[in-house]
């Protein structure tokens, strides 16, 4: 009887080589042009893309040059294959222009709230835009506007001005959380994010939308307008609501907890939070919490415990 290790099973991997703006990499079978690229340290822009979801090439944001091929292409739904090369925006002009159009695509009809947004300062269209995005607009018409913010829950705001229509939320509803409560309704420019049938969206695991928006589309009610950015502190913690223990991070103003994020630990939780340990830290501010030691004195009555008299 034979025995397979590890490292066997790591060595019976197939790879294949490709380059990237000049730099061989070999990278197991059946990885993503996107993916080839971070293993050597070379960032593509990106808005749809994330490693938790299944690519789509929605936003069409990172745009590489295949050789070979007569224009540029998705690197989050391109696999790459043995002999492939790559450039990405940084040695192509023909990627860099076209991540360009792409980028003055998606400012069209972006609101310039950014001074009022809850995003504004964590907002990854903030920094490409300054990075990669056209330094004056051609576009004289007025933005296309909407009814906002919509409660889609009573947790959760949409404001679909600032929607890129990334998919990121309604891939989450549908192969994550399996809800299928959030759905892209019409198509083309008349294209929006709505919840079916427009009811409420209670899933169990709803809040994880907003933190994959990579804008302020949608957002949280209990932290809209609570913190700036450059007022906050994220710290590191693991949540006690239930004995699972997700890892999260406990944002905080002035000392006291104003949202609490999901912190990835792929053997513990995937990188998602439920809605209760996203939301439900509030009860640590009720007026009626214990916050020090009882002992029960008659048959209803308690009293304060003093520790010091121990």
């Amino acid at each position: 009887m034979s025995v397979v290790t590890k490292a066997d099973q790591v060595a019976t991997v197939d790879t294949i080589a490709v380059t990237i703006d000049g730099i061989e990499v070999q990278v197991p079978k059946g990885t993503l042009a996107i993916r080839a690229a971070e293993m050597i340290g070379i960032a593509i822009p990106r808005f749809c893309d994330h490693p938790l979801l299944d690519p789509v090439g929605a936003c069409r944001q990172c745009l590489v040059e295949v050789q070979g091929q007569p224009k540029p292409l998705a690197s989050c739904t391109t696999t790459v294959t043995d002999g492939m090369v790559v450039k990405t925006q940084l040695t192509s002009p023909v990627a860099d222009k076209a991540q360009q159009g792409v980028m003055e695509l998606l400012l069209i009809n972006h609101p310039l709230d950014c001074p009022v947004c809850d995003k504004g300062g964590e907002c990854p269209l903030q920094d490409l835009t300054f990075r990669y995005g056209p330094g004056n607009t051609r576009m004289s018409f007025e933005k296309l506007t909407f009814e906002k913010p919509i409660p889609i829950s009573p947790t959760i705001s949409l404001d679909r001005e600032r929607c890129i229509l990334c998919y990121r939320c309604t891939r989450f509803s549908e192969s994550v959380s399996e809800d299928l409560q959030l759905v892209a309704l019409n198509r083309g420019a008349s294209s929006v994010i709505a919840t079916f049938e427009d009811d409420p969206y209670v899933g169990a695991f709803s809040g994880n939308v907003i933190e994959l928006c990579p804008v302020g589309a949608l957002t949280s009610t209990q932290y809209r307008f609570e913190a700036r950015p450059w007022e906050i502190q994220n710290a590191p913690t693991v949540c006690g609501l239930c004995p699972v223990g997700c890892n999260i991070s406990a944002t905080t103003r002035e000392g006291k907890v104003k949202r609490i994020l999901s912190r990835n630990h792929p053997e513990i939780d995937d990188g998602w939070l439920c809605d209760k340990g996203r939301f439900a830290f509030s009860h640590i501010y009720a007026s009626d919490r214990i916050t020090e030691p009882r002992r029960r004195v008659g048959a209803q009555a308690f009293e304060p415990v003093s520790l010091d008299a121990a």
